[in-house]
């Protein structure tokens, strides 16, 4: 099987408004895990953007050098999509954050990649699946999961150039290639894999979605019909994080036989439902700030 492990740096942590500045991609076989092939581009994001200093301090890649050599996303598209053709994805929090942020940067460009159809291997979940519950002995504290002390953990010392996404992936494959190794391929199959809400707001099991987030967490979308239905009115008309790709799925969801029409209008920006909650804080900008 091939498989495509990517990773990204970024202008910030926002997934639908920062810059994808840096996309690593690197395709391998599983049979035996030799690289087939890779790609590195850096991006010059179109329009005017800015990099904070504090992300610059992370990734070290300046506006400067960006100009001066990276490309447009628009101008790798094509081969972004011939690259990963028919390949399950691998990445390190993509499900959280690369993939989402991979969305966002596209559509603003008008384009879109194919995520359904595809496994999108997640190497943090597992190792946090992995790690649940385990104290470090030397600190009495719970095992970091982010990527360098995943791979210290199995290979006995850190990997050099974190924070540079090509580095990270080749990282991130070794990881995952431990994992199965140890838990076998069957382990790392999971539902939640085979399904990525953009905003976050929803995961899938079987055949039912479930809220990932809020005060509703971890209830599907049928049982907030009784529990809380005006919940999820305000999750399509009102939160301003809520993706098409939610609402979508909600509103296919709901029986729109027993639905007002301030439910079935929710592109009118002046609806209001019957009842709403803040936003979990949280929950959309921040990314795992220890990943690594």
């Amino acid at each position: 099987m091939n498989l495509v492990c990517f990773d990204t740096e970024t202008t910030g942590l926002d997934v639908q408004k920062d810059h994808i500045i840096q996309l690593s991609l690197v395709k391998v076989d599983t049979a035996d895990w030799h690289v087939i092939d890779t790609r590195d581009w850096y991006i010059l994001p179109e329009g005017e953007f800015t990099i904070p200093a504090e992300a610059e301090a992370v990734h070290h890649i300046s506006k400067t050098f960006l100009q001066e050599n990276g490309v447009s996303l628009r101008s790798v598209y094509d081969e972004l999509m011939a690259f990963t053709e028919g390949c399950d994805i691998l990445s390190y929090n993509g499900n959280g954050y690369d993939a989402p942020i991979l969305h966002y940067n596209l559509k603003r460009i008008g384009k879109d990649f194919v995520f359904d159809g595809r496994v999108w291997y997640d190497a943090l979940a597992l190792e946090r699946i992995h790690m649940a519950g385990q104290i470090d002995p030397e600190t009495g504290e719970k095992y970091h999961c982010n990527l360098t002390a995943a791979y210290t953990r199995y290979y006995g010392h850190p990997f050099e150039g974190a924070h540079n996404s090509l580095d990270d992936v080749m990282a991130t494959i070794e990881v995952f290639k431990a994992q199965v190794a140890e838990h076998g391929w069957e382990w790392a199959q999971r539902e939640e894999f085979r399904f990525i809400s953009f905003d976050r707001w929803l995961i899938k099991r079987g055949n039912y979605y479930y809220l990932s987030q809020g005060g509703h967490k971890g209830e599907s979308i049928e049982s907030m019909m009784r529990i809380d239905k005006s919940y999820l009115e305000w999750i399509i008309d009102k939160c301003k994080w809520t993706d098409d790709q939610t609402r979508q799925i909600i509103l296919s969801v709901l029986d729109p036989q027993s639905q007002n029409s301030q439910i079935l209008k929710s592109s009118n920006p002046h609806v209001t439902p019957s009842r709403g909650k803040k936003r979990p804080k949280g929950t959309i900008t921040d990314a795992d700030l220890s990943l690594f």
